[in-house]
């Protein structure tokens, strides 16, 4: 231990407080956030994290839970790799102040995905036959699934079978005695196939060979406890006289022999795997039968090197390993017993447990037991006692770093000690630390340390040690040393020596590539893992050159490798490819030859062979592949080629190629050659000047003449190799033909050899057959000789076969060549061949080709008449009446004259008849008919033409155009002429069928014009085709003339017109006149205030006016106005919104009426067929305007209401009293609506915020002022909603019409809910109609509305501008009136003179268009009391205030109201 004096000691404690953990010295920083692990293949997680948000953060510590696996990043994220798939992780991630400081860990499990799975573990023969062997293997060392297992057999040089298991066993069968199999078994996962696992096995003999016993039958081992085996078979079938049996276990030292079938192992290791064999034993010993089994599992043995790691005042940290077992272990039991007390115990999983709440300085006895499925083994037992209060350090940890360092922390135990020391005895290590923290450096890679940490109380001067081990991190280990290659004729070997490392180098990657150095120069590859410093690859290819390349690897981590290299020797070559010998010129031999296939070196020459000599003839260059030799004509030999490389024996020589003989050519003629005949061709024959002397070639010629055709000639020529035998050439001949045949050899071939002679006849080709003629029962037969008559013709041959299959021929000299064959009798065919025969030949030749003659009889005449429409009558006589005909063929075509139509038909007559009739046939047609007799091939024809018949009516009959006193028709051809078309027949009748006319035209003319009818007239016209047949079948329509109307004494209309007007006008003054008498003694109503409005107000005023409850209308009833007040009109603050303050005069007299302006006759010219309140005076003076309803005038200007009415703001002006109204119209005394008069409550809205956008419409239809919607004008309540709330607005309304809340209808307002559209797709512009006017809501007709439903056109195609109009009122939609609309018929004038200003009225509207009306209002008088509100004959909202008139609120509905946008605009 190493001492230091102790200003020394607090020098140093100064100066390794910079060792102080983090979260001692400034607190532990924030861990990272938001942990995610993600798989990105088989064997990669990524794992991802957030930076904590109040730490400094230097860099991140991860790492993987349970494994030797961490590192650090600046990134928040890292990659892992190299992880075994289908495996579940627990990753974690630090975080790393700048001084160091370590944060609490986060965490996060994930799994990596599947991957391909390593090979199958432990494949081994379970059992083999001659034919079968049984394979068994263990899964793959993987979590993941094996979907299946693919086991291939293989035989050397043949292609391998497969097939595919679930389970890890298969028995392969069907196999080849005493052959070498190579099985393979590759596991899949659901990512793909990995590598296999490999093992040979050679099948028996197919029987036991003479004195082998057979092997015992039907193997089977099954367990019999933790460490017995049952081993049970059946005796073979051969076996006659007694055997015993020896059985062994393989790879363990254990055998033994019996005479049952049966047999018990004992005293085997638990949960472990053997093979079992078994021989039969009699004259010999049998072929094993084998079979795996595994032992139960048993009592677990103690647990291994129980240890304390670590321990407390009050804690016990104990470690062992796993008994030395191979069955799994369930659980570990942990007894705590401390002397003379009850024991306590634990149950743990693992080999680690920490036993806690011990009593200081006590010693304690801790058993640990094993269990497995069996039961409990026996206890590993081990005590420790605990420290005082003033314990050992506690947490110990030593954790390598890096190759070179480990970092040993601890925490404080429960008393802090005065300092802590360090040591490590092995390595000399022994440091006083002050804090919990020291890094041991400069260590080397895998190098372990034993460190102990104590507590040292400087008071009770005692230390409390800890231990613990921590090594260094492995590291690349360094490239192996000294790489030498050594190389011997039969082996290559690679030396090596270990690298300078610490670390215990588990195994050697040995790769190497192998160049062949000739040929074509292939490369290949290998590798091995080995652990020993040297490789060698025995019997090397030779002339290679090896590369190998040697890492060293460390836990799975391989090194830079070291490169060295070697060139095996050079061997003697192969024999090379002899391709051919070919001799050339005299006593020349061309050799040809490829490389050998086994070059094994650097080939430097080839050398020429002759017969078994040693030594070559020629020499050359190992370029050279082809040459030529000189050597004796006519002599053979044989001839090899070797080839010479660097290899040492045989001076380089190589094998040679197989030799082949060769005889050098020479040409020479052969002494004789023999002309032979051949059957009917010419055989040519010689035999060669010498066998072993071949010529280049023969050439054969030959010429014949032929002796039967003068001048014909047949020469041809050939070339023939050279045989060793008789040649013997088959030249094709000419029968009767003299040959000369010559022969000669070689290029330059000189004088030939020859032979003659003359080929015999033969049988002559067959005779051309001229013709044959039939008359009555007598068969004339010419003919001429063969083309090919192969000789002398001597006689010609004459055969027939008539219809019963009768033979008879007759013969003929050879100068003949014609023949009569006589028959008695006809009825059928008869067939007639010539056949030729020689002189020398003994058969007649080739016949001719048969042809065929009818004896049967025939139609001599044959006529077609036409008696009957649609019938042909046919009659004919027969040639022969001694013939009978058993059948007629009838057939017949015919072609419509009139038509397109075509067509053909057929019949057959049975039995001696010489009539018939074709009926049914086409009118007007062409017919053409044949009659064939039997089956006689000649017909007997006659043509004819049918009768015509009466048309078919003509077709599409019509009028197509007409005047007073003319009609024109029109019609198409009809569907059937049925003849000729000659004419149209036209006449024309009254409806009556009185004739009036009648007239034949042209058959080109398809129209015609009736003249001389009367006017509006009816008449019935009839068109006829005619054709041949006569008129046919009319076709009738009715035409009609055209109507004349009478002029119209339009004058009179007019002045009626004007006239009814007047009238109409003084009725309703003189009535006004007494309804005011009437009521005067009414009170007066003041009149309401007027404010002055400047010109810049024009436009707002109009707009308010628009937007006014008012929708008054004129009474009918005495022709008073009855006002409310239009205060909502003005409410801006630039406006006096209060009346003066006048006193209401309430007496009955009248103090104010309205006079009738001077300007009377200038509004007579612009106020002409209206109603009062239509009229719009936009060019008169203002002041002028006073022919209409209060409510609808509107002084655009307003600058003095005195100008429109001279009193307009005196006080004098009554207005009707409260009671005058219906009760709904009453104002409240207590709550005065100054504005809201003359309305039902209903119709009221909030006087404080006036609804500017409410024109035009009833009171019924506002909606709410505050949030009103600009759009909703022209409904009632119930048709409004809120655009902007939904369903809290949907009040007014009919349950009915309410759409569902949540889901707003912004487009689908003011209708009754079978007005309304698809909800989806509002039809924004479909509001104010009846369901009957609305259109297709999903193509909305826009302008479509405010019709009746009569009013509305095809939807399909709209007339746009055909709106607003009774049925009567609308014109053709084709040519539509633009003006003419929203009239009833009586108001519609001459459609194709519109009037333009005559639109929107009822006939009471409509003035004459030349008189004047003179529009009348009588002066306003007050309005006498009315108690009855049944004398009221408007709606309140028509009520306006008396004194508030307007010159542009004309009286009208509110359908009929424009919206002026300037002034001046004409209705």
């Amino acid at each position: 231990m190493l001492s230091f004096p102790r200003s020394v000691c607090l020098l140093l404690a100064t100066l390794l407080c910079s060792y102080l953990p983090a979260g001692e010295a400034e607190g532990k920083p924030d861990m990272p956030q938001n942990l995610i692990v993600t798989p990105q293949g088989p064997s990669i997680m990524i794992m991802k994290w957030s930076r904590p948000s109040s730490a400094e953060v230097d860099h991140y510590f991860v790492y993987v839970e349970g494994e030797d696996l961490k590192d650090t990043t600046i990134a928040e994220y890292y990659i892992w790799e190299g992880l075994e798939g289908c495996t579940t992780y627990t990753f974690g991630v630090k975080t790393v102040s700048s001084s160091g400081s370590e944060s609490d860990p986060t965490v996060a499990d994930g799994r990596t995905d599947v991957s391909y799975p390593p090979e199958p573990q432990d494949l081994h023969v379970v059992n083999y036959t001659y034919d079968t062997v049984t394979l068994a293997w263990r899964k793959p060392a993987t979590q993941c699934d094996i979907e299946k297992y693919r086991v291939t057999c293989q035989e050397e040089g043949s292609q391998p079978a497969e097939t595919v298991v679930n389970e890890t066993t298969v028995e392969v069968s069907q196999l080849t005695p005493e052959t070498l199999y190579t099985f393979s078994v590759y596991a899949s996962t659901s990512e793909g196939e990995g590598p296999a696992a490999s093992i040979s096995q050679t099948t028996t003999t197919a029987r036991p060979p003479e004195g082998k016993p057979d092997m015992p039958q039907n193997l089977e081992v099954m367990p019999e406890g933790p460490s017995m085996m049952l081993m049970m078979w059946s005796k073979p079938s051969s076996i006659e006289v007694d055997c015993y049996y020896f059985v062994y276990v393989e790879g363990e030292d254990l055998n033994a022999t019996t005479f049952d079938e049966y047999y018990i192992w004992e005293g085997l290791e638990d949960c472990t795997n053997y093979t079992f064999g078994v021989k039969t034993v009699s004259s010999g010993e049998s072929d094993p039968a084998v079979a795996d089994g595994e032992t139960n599992v048993g009592y677990p043995p103690e647990p291994q090197d129980l240890h304390v790691m670590n321990y407390t005042y009050d804690t016990v940290t104990l470690a062992w390993r796993k008994p030395a077992t191979q069955c799994d272990i369930e659980k570990y039991r942990v007894i705590c017993q401390e002397e003379g007390s009850q024991p306590a115990e634990t149950i743990v999983n693992e080999t680690t447990v920490e036993v806690s709440q011990l009593t200081p300085e006590t010693l304690y006895t801790f058993s640990v037991y094993a269990s497995t499925s069996e039961g409990e083994g026996p206890a590993a037992s081990i005590s420790q006692t605990t420290t005082t209060a003033a314990g050992p350090p506690q947490n110990l940890v030593a954790e390598g770093i890096n190759s070179s360092a480990i970092n040993v922390s601890w925490s404080e135990p429960n008393l802090p000690p005065s300092y802590y020391l360090l040591t490590d005895y092995h390595n000399n290590i022994d440091v006083r630390i002050f804090g919990l923290q020291f890094m041991i450096v400069e260590l080397e890679p895998c190098m372990t340390l034993d460190i102990t940490v104590s507590s040292y109380y400087e008071d009770i001067e005692k230390k409390f040690p800890a231990t613990t081990r921590g090594k260094t991190t492995v590291g690349v280990p360094p490239e192996p040393q000294n790489c030498s290659v050594d190389v011997a004729d039969n082996y290559i070997t690679v030396n090596w020596e270990k690298p300078k490392t610490s670390c215990k180098i588990e195994t050697y990657i040995v790769n190497w590539t192998i160049k062949k150095l000739w040929g074509s120069g292939e490369e290949e590859s290998n590798g091995i893992e080995t652990r020993g410093l040297s490789h060698t690859e025995n019997n090397p290819p030779p002339y290679h050159r090896y590369t190998f390349e040697i890492a060293a690897s460390v836990e799975g981590i391989v090194g830079d490798a070291i490169s060295c290299s070697g060139t095996t020797l050079e061997t003697n070559a192969g024999p090379p490819v002899l391709v051919s010998l070919v001799s050339e010129e005299q006593g020349e031999v061309r050799v040809t030859w490829e490389p050998p296939a086994e070059e094994n070196g650097n080939i430097t020459h080839y050398g020429i062979y002759l017969n078994d000599a040693d030594d070559y003839v020629k020499e050359v260059s190992e370029e050279v592949r082809t040459t030529t030799v000189t050597l004796e004509a006519c002599v053979s030999v044989d001839i090899s080629v070797a080839a010479r490389n660097g290899a040492v024996k045989n001076d380089g020589w190589g094998e040679r190629s197989e030799a082949k003989n060769v005889t050098p050519a020479g040409d020479a003629l052969p002494e004789q050659m023999d002309c032979l005949q051949h059957g009917p061709d010419l055989l040519a024959c010689w035999l060669p000047y010498s066998t072993d002397c071949p010529v280049s070639q023969y050439n054969l010629q030959w010429e014949g003449h032929v002796l039967w055709s003068p001048g014909a000639t047949d020469s041809n020529s050939t070339t023939l190799g050279w045989s060793r035998d008789e040649i013997c050439y088959n030249i094709p001949s000419i029968p009767y033909t003299k040959y000369t045949v010559s022969l000669n050899v070689g290029i330059n071939a000189g004088k030939p050899i020859t032979c003659s002679s003359t080929t015999p006849m033969a049988a002559p080709g067959p005779p051309t057959l001229e013709k044959l003629q039939v008359e009555n029962f007598t068969i004339s037969v010419t003919w001429k000789e063969p083309l090919e008559k192969n000789g002398i013709i001597s006689n010609y041959r004459v055969e027939w076969t008539d219809w019963n299959g009768r033979v008879d021929s007759q013969v003929t000299d050879k100068n003949t060549f014609s023949y009569q064959i006589m028959e008695n009798s006809c009825g059928g065919e008869v067939d007639v061949t010539v056949s030729a025969k020689t002189t020398d030949f003994d058969e007649f030749g080739e016949r001719s080709p048969p042809e065929s003659v009818l004896l049967v009889n025939s139609i001599s005449s044959l006529t077609c008449e036409t008696t009957e429409p649609g019938e042909v009558a046919l009659n004919w006589e027969l040639q022969e009446l001694n013939c009978p005909v058993n059948l007629y063929n009838v057939t017949w075509s015919f072609t419509s004259l009139w038509s397109e139509d075509k067509g053909s038909d057929s019949k057959s007559l049975i039995g001696n008849v010489s009539s018939d009739t074709l009926e049914h046939l086409k009118p007007y047609s062409e017919v053409s008919v044949a009659i064939y007799v039997d089956n006689s091939t000649q017909p007997a024809n006659c043509t004819t033409t049918t009768q015509e018949e009466v048309s078919d009516p003509p077709t599409n009959l019509r009028q197509t155009a007409n005047n007073s006193h003319s009609a024109t028709v029109a019609w198409d051809s009809p569907e059937s002429v049925r003849g000729k078309l000659s004419s149209w027949h036209l006449n024309w009748t009254t409806e009556n069928g009185n004739l009036v006319g009648e007239q034949d035209v042209s058959a080109t003319i398809k129209t015609f014009q009736i003249e001389g009818l009367s006017s509006s007239w009816t008449y019935v016209v009839s068109v006829m085709a005619v054709n041949g047949a006569g008129r046919g079948k009319p076709s009738n329509t009715n035409v009609k003339t055209a109507y004349v109307p009478k002029e119209t004494p339009l004058g009179l209309i007019l002045g009626l017109s004007i006239g009814g007007g007047v009238l109409l006008i003084l009725l309703a003054i003189g009535g006004f006149v007494v309804y005011w008498k009437k009521h005067q003694t009414k009170p007066p109503r003041p009149a309401p205030f007027m404010p002055n409005v400047i010109d810049s107000d024009n436009d707002k005023l109009y707009k308010r006016q628009h937007q006014s409850s008012a929708n008054q209308r004129f009474q009918g009833e005495g022709e008073t106005i009855d006002s409310g007040t239009n205060r909502e009109l003005y409410p801006d603050d630039n406006m006096e919104t209060e009346p003066p303050n006048e006193t209401c005069n309430d007496d009955d007299t009248v103090n104010e009426q309205f006079t009738v302006p001077e300007n009377i006759n200038n509004i007579l010219e612009e106020a002409v067929d209206r109603r009062l309140s239509q009229q719009v005076s936009s060019n008169l003076d203002h002041k002028a305007v006073f022919n209409r309803r209060p409510s609808q005038l509107v002084n655009i200007r307003m600058n003095s209401f005195e100008e429109y009415n001279k009193h307009s703001s005196h006080p004098n002006i009554a207005a009707a009293s409260e009671h005058d109204r219906r009760p709904s119209h009453h104002e409240s005394r207590s709550r005065s609506n100054m504005r809201e008069f003359g309305r039902r409550p209903s119709q009221q809205v909030d006087l404080g915020k006036p609804n500017l956008m409410e024109y035009g419409r009833r009171p019924s239809q506002q909606i709410d002022v505050g949030g009103h919607n600009l759009n909703e004008f022209g409904r009632r309540p119930s048709q409004q909603i809120d655009e902007h709330r939904p369903r809290t607005m949907e009040h007014g309304r009919r349950f009915s019409q309410q759409i569902e809340p949540g889901k707003q209808r912004l487009g689908e307002y003011g209708r009754r809910p079978p007005q309304q559209g698809e909800l989806g797709r509002p039809n924004l512009r479909e509001y104010g109609r009846r369901p009957s006017q609305q259109v297709d809501l999903g193509r909305p007709n826009l302008r479509e509305y405010g019709r009746r439903p009569s009013q509305q056109v095809d939807l399909g195609r709209p007339n746009l501008r055909e709106y607003g109009r009774r049925p009567s009122q609308q014109i053709d939609l084709g040519r539509p009136n633009l003006r003419e609309y929203e009239r009833r018929s009586s108001q519609q004038i001459e459609l194709k003179r519109p009037r333009q200003e005559e639109f929107a009225r009822r006939p009471s509207q409509q003035v004459g268009i030349s008189g004047r009306s003179l529009p009348s209002r009588a002066p306003q008088q007050p309005i006498p009391p009315r108690l009855d509100y049944g004398d009221y004959t408007r709606r309140p909202s028509q009520q306006t205030d008396i004194g508030l008139p307007s010159d542009r609120a004309f009286m009208r509905r509110p359908s009929q109201q424009f919206v002026m946008n300037f002034e001046g605009i004409k209705e």
